[in-house]
């Protein structure tokens, strides 16, 4: 994986096609369509020469959640004004028009 540093943007360029994979998974976790942006918090000490990696925790998840789970979505559909919008499972039912949206999901 190649970085890139300028100013304040960080640069992930992939080399292969594990890393790219990977990334793909990192930009899923991190970037939320319908939510605030999930952050990259340093994890740990990383010491050039003497550590072997750098840590990184993405805010928002719990140290051994699965990603896969955590990022669950859930479309609901106001039956009054006909708006869609999507909200992780974990959210309680959003409200819109003064009334409970529809989950179509269930």
């Amino acid at each position: 994986m190649k970085i890139e540093i300028e100013g304040a943007v960080v640069k992930l360029i992939p080399e292969n096609k594990r890393e790219t994979q990977e990334l793909n998974k990192l930009w899923e976790l991190v970037a939320r369509c319908e939510e605030e942006n999930r952050k990259l918090l340093p994890l740990g000490m990383y010491v050039p020469g003497s550590s072997p990696y750098a840590q990184f925790y993405v805010e928002g998840l719990s140290a051994k959640a699965d990603p896969q789970k955590s990022v669950r979505k859930v479309r609901y559909v106001c039956m009054i004004c006909n708006r869609m919008e999507e909200y992780s499972e974990d959210r309680p039912t959003p409200i819109c028009c003064g009334q409970p949206m529809y989950n179509m999901d269930t």
